[in-house]
């Protein structure tokens, strides 16, 4: 189908897995895609490539030298296209998505952050004057076409936002964006203890500036981290961003530290 849809657009694609085998694990058979893209890329001398996840709903970006865009800063490179393209509306982005959001978005765009679920994110993409909504993992959401993910409406869309930097390649648009230093890490927690933390971590937290749409984010003048329990896992994700990578690691030892020592303590009592 995706041969149907760029031609009208004038664009010359070259094709490669268009049918996929069954040998392999699906993260395993997308990131041997992903590499042999960034392969193939500047081989034919192509603007870009575009990697589709197998249902067609992600998408993953290439430049023209073969290096990967990597999916936050496409979240990023999509916004910033929108904001020098002159949209206007509201944009929808998870609580745990970083906030170079709000500077690259310029004056044109609002900013709304949503619970950091897909059915939250596509529900407020719903929403009247919502123009556009992503997250940090290849997935963007284009209302008025579809309120949900779509590989090949990202990449039309992609497409018309990059028409105006016809003479730029991607990578010089792409080397523009801010760099992230948003830090994401992973703690096991017992399911029976989950509530335990947070509720600890809301009394710890009660006087600071705190957002408690989704899990707990505290802000300070470093920058902010949430802690935000997984719904299919025993453990929780810890983000942190402070305003340098150095700040970013700070918040992250500091938070890390304390709800690891939250989990054992809380282990600990339980078998007293």
């Amino acid at each position: 189908m995706l041969p149907l849809v760029l031609s009208p657009l004038g664009v010359e694609a070259v094709t490669a897995h268009s049918f996929e085998a069954d040998s392999a694990a699906p993260p395993v058979r997308l990131r041997e895609t992903i590499e042999q893209a960034r392969g193939l890329v500047p081989a034919i001398n192509a603007d870009f490539g575009a990697v589709f996840d197998r249902s067609a709903e992600r998408i993953y970006l290439i430049d023209e030298t073969g290096r990967e865009v990597r999916p936050d800063q496409a979240l990023l490179l999509y916004l910033q296209l929108m904001g020098a393209n002159g949209h206007r509306g509201r944009v929808a982005v998870p609580i745990n998505t970083t906030s170079q959001i709000e500077v690259v978005v310029g004056e044109n765009l609002e900013v709304v952050r949503t619970p950091a679920s897909l059915p939250e994110l596509t529900r407020v993409a719903a929403e009247e004057g919502v123009i556009f909504a992503g997250a940090a993992g290849g997935g963007y959401v284009f209302p008025e076409f579809l309120p949900a993910y779509d590989a090949m409406a990202s990449l039309c869309k992609l497409l018309e936002l990059l028409a105006k930097y016809e003479a730029l390649p991607l990578s010089q648009i792409a080397g523009t964006l801010p760099r992230q230093t948003l830090i994401h890490r992973e703690v096991a927690c017992p399911w029976a203890l989950k509530g335990t933390v947070m509720r600890v971590l809301n009394e710890r937290f009660t006087d600071a500036d705190v957002d408690l749409r989704d899990g707990i984010k505290v802000f300070d003048e470093r920058g902010w981290f949430q802690v935000l329990p997984d719904p299919d896992e025993p453990l929780v994700h810890l983000y942190a961003e402070g305003n340098s990578k150095e700040l970013s690691d700070e918040l992250e030892s500091e938070i890390h530290a304390l709800v690891t020592g939250l989990v054992e303590q809380e282990e600990v009592g339980s078998r007293s």
